[in-house]
């Protein structure tokens, strides 16, 4: 059977642009196109190894691994090893996904190629076959993928939290809460629930009296408290469901501004409603906050 080495070369590079442009997408990594191409040419000259007998040391499992190393620096030159081994993984995800496919695809259909030292060359491969198998990984990456990331927020996130009011400041640790849901029935902004010891800081008089003793708020007292008060247009009751309580309320109010800490930059949200809640929400203290996942 004859290989055609234009014909390796430009199947190879296809694959690999395809591949490392899912992987700039997935692992949201800005780069410019330039060095996707550079570096699928990259991984496209590796197979020409195919005609030089002399090189095939270069297909051991090191060295395919620095190969898929340097492919990563060239497209995406990461600064830091946290986002390399991050691009590497994804990459290495994103072609195993494709490749599965794409073999898949062959095996079904009409296959006519060979094998040599893992790396897979066929003579009658069209542009139909890689587009369908292109559109059958990328489907199958976004329904993996998101999998993935819905189990990874699963995780415990946590952030510190600035809330402001009246020129008052309190900072708190929230965790990153995908089981919350709350919203303010009036605004639909979303709400943070926080512990009262870690807020109470904020509140006027009245509404600590409101408080004192149980901690258990009595929502009549509470609106009979702050009548005619500025803090009136501030309050909120949002109800809750939860195990256990089936028509459960808390009491909430907006604050002037809420800080959240993130890892590249600090978020300033407005638009937002803090729910007080009397009990503690770790039983280990490592957080006094839940945070909406809209709001991160």
């Amino acid at each position: 059977m004859v290989v055609y080495a234009e014909y390796v070369f430009l199947e190879n590079f296809i694959m690999n642009y395809i591949i490392l442009t899912l992987t700039c997408k997935f692992g949201k990594m800005q780069t410019k196109k330039i060095r996707i191409v550079l570096a699928s040419s990259l991984g496209a000259l590796y197979a020409f190894i195919l005609f030089f007998p002399s090189l095939h040391f270069l297909f051991s499992m090191m060295m395919k691994i620095a190969c898929s190393m340097l492919i990563i620096i060239t497209a995406f030159a990461p600064y830091r090893f946290k986002d390399f081994f991050r691009m590497l993984g994804i990459f290495y995800l994103i072609t195993m996904v494709f490749g599965g496919t794409g073999f898949a695809l062959f095996y079904f259909t009409s296959f006519n190629g060979i094998i040599s030292n893992g790396v897979i060359y066929t003579t009658n491969i069209s542009l139909k076959n890689i587009m369908l198998s292109g559109g059958f990984a990328y489907m199958l990456i976004n329904f993996c993928w998101g999998y993935i990331q819905k189990q990874l927020t699963r995780e415990k996130i946590y952030m510190k939290v600035k809330v402001e009011m009246n020129g008052e400041f309190v900072e708190l640790k929230g965790l990153v809460d995908t089981g919350n849901s709350l919203k303010d029935p009036i605004t639909c902004h979303p709400v943070m629930i926080v512990e009262y010891d870690a807020i109470i800081k904020l509140f006027p008089e009245s509404i600590k009296k409101a408080f004192v003793g149980s901690k258990y708020p009595d929502f009549n007292e509470i609106t009979m408290l702050l009548n005619n008060t500025t803090w009136m247009t501030r309050l909120r009751f949002i109800p809750f469901e939860a195990l256990g309580t089936e028509h459960g309320m808390l009491v909430g109010f907006k604050p002037d501004s809420v800080m959240i800490e993130r890892e590249y930059e600090n978020k300033n949200v407005q638009d937002i409603i803090i729910a007080i809640y009397s009990k503690r929400l770790s039983k280990t203290g490592d957080y006094t906050a839940l945070l909406h996942p809209d709001l991160v």
